[in-house]
């Protein structure tokens, strides 16, 4: 019965994908098939340890419970998705930000059960990794507990540029290297140099997670809570807690700007990474090139835009601009020169707003 009960495991984490992550489930069918179900849990388990680091103004102590035992669980030689999923019973008092995310926590067994139907070596590289970023974000949670204050509307535990960069690599530098190792064992060895990409794999990481602080910058805010450093925005003459005040909208717009352009810098190094895939593996360079592609045309959009610090919705791309850069690297991925034209083609569109629209 366990190959029938792995496979139903297994499906049900296809169908329960694109209901938390429509883009994520867009770029992972491009996966070569034994890369799909490992990419798949490897995400689903990311997302339960996000969603208890995400519960901001709730309990801290037991969100960073939540995120202990799910990096003690996971990591245990006596692994069991019951006595995980019990574990995490306490964290189902927390309020999730959408019916599906409320869905994928209350099944969370589902999620564990695949992760235990994976080899083991996609096991140990999955538990290292998702170990990594759950103590992480737990570290960052305590921060809050301590730093916290209850009469704030925006509690700033973020001071510096260094710190900004080290939550975001566990947020997403560690997926960078989870995916560097998933993607060396499905290539085999001397297929590809892992130093190398490994070199890479964090920055790429930040690349995507800094658009993605920047596109939620006014909903986090409405959530009480600041990604960006406050050290950052007394550096511009103002602070994380006036940004949306209209007398501060000119320098919060050069705070913004500052970390645009950081982002930019390393999504040059994420496209590096991507470079470095065999051309032999096109589905592997699609996989990282369209994230990439997506998040610059998506730094174009915020770079200016007083949406980001206000807005009801995160900016976004369109339908339309999602499926032509899609178009456009497909037909660019077998070609290092290609791609590169392509990525460069797309980080002149932002020069070009840069100068156009300066802030």
């Amino acid at each position: 019965m366990r190959p029938r009960e792995d496979a139903a495991a297994l499906h049900a984490c296809r169908t329960a994908l694109p209901t938390v992550s429509r883009t994520f489930a867009l770029t992972i069918r491009v996966l070569p098939r034994p890369l799909r179900d490992p990419v798949t849990v490897a995400y689903l388990l990311c997302r339960l340890a996000d969603f208890l680091e995400d519960a901001t103004g709730c309990d801290p102590a037991v969100r960073i419970e939540g995120l202990e035992s799910l990096a003690q669980g996971i990591a245990t030689a006596t692994f069991s998705p019951a006595d995980l999923t019990a574990a995490l019973a306490p964290a189902e008092s927390l309020p999730l930000p959408s019916d599906a995310e409320t869905r994928l926590f209350r099944n969370r067994e589902t999620v564990f059960c695949a992760y235990a139907s994976l080899s083991g070596e996609t096991q140990e590289v999955v538990s290292r990794w998702v170990q990594a970023m759950a103590l992480g974000m737990a570290s960052f949670v305590d921060r809050e507990r301590r730093a916290g204050d209850a009469t704030s509307p925006v509690r700033v535990v973020l001071g510096t540029a260094e710190e900004m960069q080290l939550y975001a690599y566990y947020v997403a530098g560690t997926v960078g290297h989870l995916l560097t190792d998933l993607f060396a064992l499905h290539l085999g060895p001397g297929a590809t140099d892992p130093e190398q990409l490994h070199a890479l794999a964090g920055p790429f990481g930040l690349g995507l997670q800094y658009t993605n602080i920047l596109q939620d910058v006014a909903e986090d805010r409405r959530r009480g809570w600041s990604y960006l450093p406050e050290e950052l925005a007394r550096a511009h003459g103002t602070s994380m807690k006036l940004l949306e005040e209209p007398a501060e909208r000119p320098r919060a717009l050069r705070v913004i700007g500052s970390v645009v352009r950081e982002a930019a810098a390393y999504l040059d190094r994420a496209m590096e990474y991507t470079l470095l895939l065999p051309r032999r593996t096109p589905r592997l360079r699609l996989f990282c090139a369209w994230p990439v592609l997506f998040a610059v045309r998506t730094l174009v959009r915020i770079w200016g835009e007083e949406q980001v610090l206000l807005g009801a919705e995160r900016v976004r791309i369109t339908r339309p601009e999602v499926r032509r850069v899609i178009g456009l690297a497909s037909a660019s991925c077998l070609s290092n020169r290609a791609l590169d034209r392509l990525y460069r083609s797309e980080k002149a569109r932002l020069d070009e707003r840069m100068v156009s629209r300066p802030v």
